[in-house]
């Protein structure tokens, strides 16, 4: 009875310990230096999804981190024309709001899809607004957009039960093992 407890204990944890943040998905124009701003508040480092494509740089057409020509990868602009990201209102033109300076683990490879799924580390601990754009500095030209996707992250308590829970689990099925009574005619 004590095992069954345990184990049912150990199951409720697991499936209470759900992500502390909601998906939210933002539109990002490529008309203006802060195309979208969360509704949410975020800190620390949160997952992101950013799919979509348009044109900043003339007749090239840039998603996320890369320039393209039709299926041709043509590279990242280490400065501008790709993904900025902010706490603060961005500008153009500022090298310093390139998004890769803040995804964990650097530039993300090419994906022809022009989806990309990355942890990016917001620099800050007070939850902020998250504000997304283009780094470019003439934004009349421009045409297209990125959706970019904040999809939940759990805080580390919801991931000190979830692994507690796996530990009970574990603990419970270990035991039953244990349990088994052999016997010899």
């Amino acid at each position: 009875m004590k095992r069954t407890i345990l184990a049912l204990c150990a199951s409720a944890s697991i499936l209470v310990a759900a992500p502390a943040l909601a998906a939210e998905t933002i539109n990002v124009v490529f008309t203006q230096p802060d195309g979208g701003v969360t509704t949410g508040l975020y800190s620390g480092t949160v997952h992101l999804r950013v799919s979509g494509f348009g044109q900043s740089l003339g007749l090239q057409t840039n998603d996320a981190f890369y320039l393209f020509s039709g299926a041709t990868n043509l590279g990242h602009d280490g400065s501008y024309y790709q993904l900025t990201f902010g706490t603060n209102p961005l500008t153009g033109f500022n090298p310093g709001q390139n998004a890769v300076n803040f995804v964990v683990g650097g530039l993300p490879a090419y994906q022809s899809s022009h989806v990309y799924d990355f942890f990016l580390n917001t620099g800050t601990a007070v939850p902020s607004a998250l504000h997304f754009g283009v780094g470019d500095g003439v934004f009349s030209d421009n045409s297209g957009s990125f959706s970019v996707s904040v999809l939940g992250v759990p805080e580390p308590a919801n991931w000190a039960m979830m692994i507690a829970g796996f530990g009970m689990a574990g603990f419970a099925m270990r035991a039953r093992r244990s349990r088994v009574a052999v016997t010899y005619a």
